[in-house]
């Protein structure tokens, strides 16, 4: 891995990244609040308790140090 590569993201991370793009998308066009993207926030918020409980889902520690070459 790179000094400037990140670490690919957790599932848990990508659940909070989908989450705020659904919020911002149905905050700037709140005529969309009938379809079913209103549904999708619901579903990802208990899909991302979900994951905080899971050891497997939570992203890994990322400390600066292990990407030092020495």
């Amino acid at each position: 891995m790179t000094r400037f590569m990140q670490p690919p993201l957790s599932v848990l991370e990508e659940l909070e990244a989908a989450y705020a793009i659904v919020a911002e998308v149905l905050g700037r066009a709140p005529q969309l609040y009938d379809c079913h993207l209103d549904q999708a926030l619901l579903v990802l918020a208990l899909s991302i308790k979900r994951a905080r409980r899971s050891p497997k889902l939570r992203p890994r520690p990322r400390h600066w140090d292990q990407q030092l070459p020495f």
